[in-house]
């Protein structure tokens, strides 16, 4: 369900890279010959520009598929995660106090593990959950505004629970080394 679109977008940029690279392949030398000729001074100047301009016109559209590719294979990349499942998450997490496993959701759904992980992934990557690693390499996915801790009664949790959120994802930073000199 969720990786057939995904195929088809990753499959029609594939398409459009390699017309762009053929098409550049193509009309790159053609230009660079054309220009070349008008530039020594070769004779029939008129002929070497009309044929530097038709291939540079290949050229443009070479590059504007290269661009549409990129583009196409960006999009494969994102993950487009239906209403419904959504939700589905969402209440799982709310269930889970807060948290949620991509075991539990495989567990819980008709996705698999992986499919599982990555749709997490996704709602850590849009900003809506964080992850920490429990255990043996296992990751739990924190919904911070489900959090049983952070509901209207106790406004302290939820400032903390924010202040560990970003403690975890802080880059650590190496103190300066200060060297003492004896002399």
């Amino acid at each position: 369900m969720l990786e057939h679109a995904q195929r088809q977008k990753k499959r029609q940029a594939r398409v459009l890279w390699i017309w762009s690279f053929a098409m550049t392949l193509f009309s790159l030398p053609c230009v660079t010959f054309a220009l070349y000729e008008v530039i020594i001074g070769a004779p029939n100047v008129e002929g070497n520009l009309m044929m530097a301009l038709f291939f540079g016109v290949i050229l443009a559209a070479a590059i504007t598929l290269g661009v549409k590719a990129r583009k196409t294979g960006l999009q494969a990349n994102e993950l487009h995660i239906p209403e419904d499942l959504e939700r589905f998450i969402l209440q799982l997490a709310q269930k889970g106090g807060g948290e949620l496993s991509a075991a539990t959701l495989a567990l819980e759904s008709k996705l698999n593990l992986d499919q599982s992980a990555h749709v997490l992934a996704e709602f850590e990557k849009r900003g809506h959950a964080y992850s920490v690693v429990v255990g043996e390499g296992s990751r739990r996915y924190i919904f911070p505004d489900l959090k049983a801790s952070a509901l209207p009664s106790d406004p302290h949790a939820a400032g903390t629970d924010d202040f560990m959120r970003r403690l975890s994802e802080r880059e650590v930073v190496e103190e300066p080394h200060y060297h003492n000199h004896e002399s």
